[in-house]
């Protein structure tokens, strides 16, 4: 009875996009209004953000109210003007690997009053944050350590913020070398797998550096996507879902006012997509009921 009852083991891929993957918390209330367990949370950027307040224990009401805490102008107005002197190889510049254009010190302060003492190995689900390593630009996954240098270092887009330096290494944002990790899923042996991601029309004609390195990192990000997910479906043997968030203009990490926006595209996001995971998780206890049938009978 164990093999026909043995429910399917779900993990989540939360995948890089700023602000905006905390549209997936319409994905979270949906699968606790199932009663869905996940078994696995991975994370990257943005993502690697929600990932690790939801495996914190956060709810969907406590994120929604997270995101202004962690989140706002100031946070990426205080610029770092020895940073920019040394870009232009002034006097009393410095740009090295510990260096960004905006200071980190705002953000990681506010990391770390939300996240506390917590550890990654706290944390439940099982949360995995993607970062890269700034001097290899391999990928590196974060599994164990305190959750506000993890989440610090997965959302460091340099140049714009500086990297962290976990276990001797200097790692910042994961979009570098994974924007949607869903092969640590696949690697974790997951069954049904939920892929949330993000995207953004990319402006024509850019009107400023933001604008500019915005579209550098969508264009990257959409070919990260395209390859690890052909790999993860040529490999995966059971579900996955691929829950797509449209975005048809530019959202910033300090754009908090738009936060409306962002949670109603992931409510209707996900609405398109309830009968897909459930037919995904039905699907694989189905076959699971079918196999033990077939073994028991020979």
């Amino acid at each position: 009875m164990s093999s026909v009852e043995r429910r399917p083991k779900v993990g989540v891929v939360l995948g890089s996009g700023g602000i905006k993957p905390f549209s997936a918390i319409a994905l979270f209330e949906f699968l606790d209004e199932m009663e869905i367990v996940v078994d696995l949370l991975v994370g990257c950027s943005g993502g690697g953000l929600a990932a690790a307040a939801r495996g914190a224990g956060f709810t969907a009401a406590q994120m929604r109210n997270l995101i202004g805490e962690f989140l706002d102008r100031e946070a990426f107005s205080r610029v770092d003007y020895r940073t920019l002197l040394g870009l232009a190889h002034l006097p009393f510049g410095r740009f090295d690997k510990e260096a960004g254009i905006l200071k980190s010190d705002y953000i990681r302060q506010a990391f770390r009053d939300v996240f506390k003492d917590l550890r990654l190995e706290d944390l439940r689900p099982t949360t995995l944050l993607q970062t890269t390593d700034i001097l290899t630009g391999q990928g590196v996954v974060l599994s164990r350590g305190p959750v506000a240098d993890a989440v610090c270092a997965t959302t460091a887009l340099f140049p714009l913020l500086p990297p962290v330096c976990i276990e001797g290494r200097w790692l910042v944002d994961g979009a570098y070398s994974s924007s949607v990790p869903v092969m640590e899923a696949v690697n974790h042996h997951m069954d049904v797998i939920i892929v949330f991601v993000t995207t953004t029309q990319i402006a024509a004609e850019p009107g400023g550096f933001f604008e500019y390195f915005s579209n550098l990192i969508s264009r990257t990000q959409t070919a990260h996507e395209r390859r690890e997910m052909a790999l993860a479906i040529d490999l995966h043997h059971h579900e996955i879902v691929m829950v797509n968030v449209h975005f048809d203009q530019v959202i910033q990490m300090w754009d908090v006012e738009q936060v409306p926006v962002i949670l109603e595209a992931g409510q209707k996001a996900v609405e398109q997509k309830k009968k897909e995971i459930l037919a995904a998780i039905e699907s694989f206890s189905a076959k699971q009921n079918g196999e033990w049938r077939i073994a028991n009978s020979e």
